[in-house]
């Protein structure tokens, strides 16, 4: 067996589930990954897959590093092997001169030991489809298309709409996320060719879920709520998770009917300071000392004013205040 496909057997083992699109995904994953593994007499114990992503930060793209699939069989918990993979991840990405990397925590405190800070949320809604706001007739087109077809005008709306803290979507992404991982329904929004929206969606039972939904303007906005909405006579709910900065319910007829919930999603960590300060210096009056248990070359002082002293995930919390991460992994 060859080690990605042990790696394999312990997602599933370690998760109780196949992962979201099966094998071929998993493995379409690994191609834009490192692999991070212990072992134990031959026998592998533990994983952590590490995938290079770009993000959007402050208008400029820069590497990040997502962590996924920590993963142990439980006779080998609390052998101290996820724990060092970690901190291996983190050291070779600061060699990378990787800025960021991100995670969905199974415990926000174990991954704070790694200098992490809890800095995204995500706004959930469940909403009566009745109550879904109805949008407005415009001149623009909505069009229900293949993937295939749809992708490059999706890229196109989506590159326009990256806000800041949110992945940047390459070839890769577009292909993993919608050729592998998942293949839902894409609605896009014309000017006459222009793109200017899109909505990607699927069915659950009598569920309309919004995967993503994205507007250039008022007008594609309009149109997008209209498309939606004329599925309510044959759905119960619409269900919608949502970047933290969405404000769907200001335009509902009857909000006070809607469940809206605002969930901790991921975490961040700066991981080469240096890097980081050299393409987004600090202009504001205060001297910073940064301290890093697991990455010491992040200890650093820098600034004039105020003297504050940080943990290195403090200020990534200060330096990442206002992120939106559109997307969900």
């Amino acid at each position: 067996m060859t080690l990605e496909a042990a790696c394999l057997e312990l997602a599933k083992y370690a998760f109780h589930k196949n992962p979201t699109g099966g094998d071929r995904a998993f493995y379409k994953l690994l191609e834009q990954s490192s692999l991070h593994t212990h072992t134990e007499n031959g026998d592998l114990t533990s994983m952590i897959v590490d995938t290079h992503f770009q993000v959007n930060f402050q208008g400029q793209t820069v590497p990040m590093s997502g962590i996924g699939y920590v993963a142990s069989y439980p006779e080998f918990r609390g052998n101290g092997a996820a724990s060092q993979l970690m901190t291996d991840i983190l050291r070779e990405n600061y060699q990378n001169e990787t800025f960021f990397s991100y995670l969905a925590p199974f415990s926000y405190g174990f991954y704070s030991k790694f200098g992490y800070s809890y800095v995204f949320n995500q706004k959930h809604y469940e909403i009566n489809a009745v109550d879904f706001p109805v949008g407005a007739k415009t001149d623009l087109t909505v069009k229900r298309l293949a993937y295939a077809t749809a992708q490059v005008d999706l890229a196109c709306v989506h590159a326009q709409a990256v806000g800041n803290g949110s992945l940047v979507r390459g070839d890769f992404e577009w292909s993993y996320y919608y050729d592998y991982k998942k293949q839902p329904h894409f609605a896009v929004i014309y000017d006459q060719t222009e793109p200017r929206g899109y909505v990607i969606y699927d069915f659950d039972g009598m569920n309309f879920v919004i995967q993503e939904l994205i507007t250039l303007d008022d007008q594609a906005k309009n149109a997008a709520y209209r498309f939606i909405a004329s599925h309510a006579g044959a759905f119960d709910k619409i269900i919608y998770t949502a970047p933290s900065d969405v404000t769907l319910e200001q335009e509902m007829r009857e909000p006070g009917r809607a469940k809206i919930s605002l969930l901790p999603y991921m975490m961040a960590r700066i991981v080469n300071l240096k890097a980081f300060l050299k393409q987004f210096p600090i202009t504001v009056y205060k001297q910073f000392t940064i301290t890093d248990d697991i990455l010491p070359e992040n200890n650093l002082t820098f600034g004039t004013g105020q003297a504050v002293t940080m943990t290195i995930g403090e200020f990534t919390k200060f330096v990442m205040q206002d992120v939106i991460l559109r997307e969900y992994f």
